[in-house]
């Protein structure tokens, strides 16, 4: 929560239901703030209505906090898991030097429209990224990989008591294979490090195996699956 804010929260029982004009899944769903809680359908019909009356889609983010009994009831209302992830958590690496590696201590125009170019559709909206990245109040990096006079790879870090995580990376679809992820995510690392992390950790796509063996090549293991639950195409 502290090191990817949404733009408001709102805290309904044991829910942070957090939103950010539907930029990332994360800023954008009710996650459980005390483990093995259940959920009423009461609580259901509550959130949901909110983030309905808000333009955005309901959806709640299960990790193994979430009791059993909660995917049952979103189930018995017509929720349906998509975009699964793996939480990784690693020991923090020592310092590394990156040539071309810039860290910046605040997003500038140029990391924001960096980070947002080769995104999705729906994550290229570089003031709604702004909006989150603006509204963290621990150390964090914004990093730009430079090759050739041009940014080539984005990325960020962010460290809350001894606990860094790493996100917002992107590549030049163009440059793949060159190395410049690995350049990228050890200078991020490297800071962290430096900074006095002890772990650091990130979200990875479920699908997204390339970026996970290079993830575990720094060290890092998988600790949890995590879905986002949401209405499912039927209209339930």
């Amino acid at each position: 929560m502290n090191v990817w804010p949404a733009h408001q929260t709102v805290v309904m029982g044991d829910w942070l239901c957090r939103m950010a004009k539907g930029y990332s899944g994360r800023a954008n769903s009710a996650c459980l703030i005390r483990p093995k809680q259940i959920i009423s359908g009461r609580d259901i019909e509550e959130i949901t209505k909110l983030y309905r009356d808000n333009g955005l889609p309901p959806s709640f983010r299960i990790t193994p906090l979430a009791a059993p009994d909660i995917v049952d009831a979103l189930a018995a209302r017509g929720f349906a898991p998509e975009d699964p992830s793996i939480g990784m958590i690693g020991d923090a690496p020592g310092h590394a030097v990156v040539e071309g590696l810039i860290l910046d201590d605040q997003p500038s125009q140029a990391w924001l429209e960096g980070a947002c170019q080769w995104q999705s559709p729906d994550k290229r909206n570089t003031g709604y990224l702004h909006e989150i990245v603006r509204n963290i109040r621990i150390p964090a990096r914004f990093a730009s990989l430079v090759r050739g006079g041009h940014g080539v790879a984005f990325g960020m870090v962010a460290m809350d008591r001894g606990m860094a995580e790493i996100g917002a990376i992107m590549v030049d679809p163009a440059r793949r294979g060159e190395g410049l992820g690995r350049a990228l995510v050890g200078g991020l690392f490297g800071w962290a490090g430096s900074a006095g992390a002890r772990q650091v950790f990130l979200q990875v796509g479920l699908d997204n195996l390339i970026a996970t063996r290079l993830y575990e090549s720094f060290g890092l293991k998988s600790l949890y699956e995590a879905a986002y639950w949401r209405p499912s195409a039927d209209g339930r």
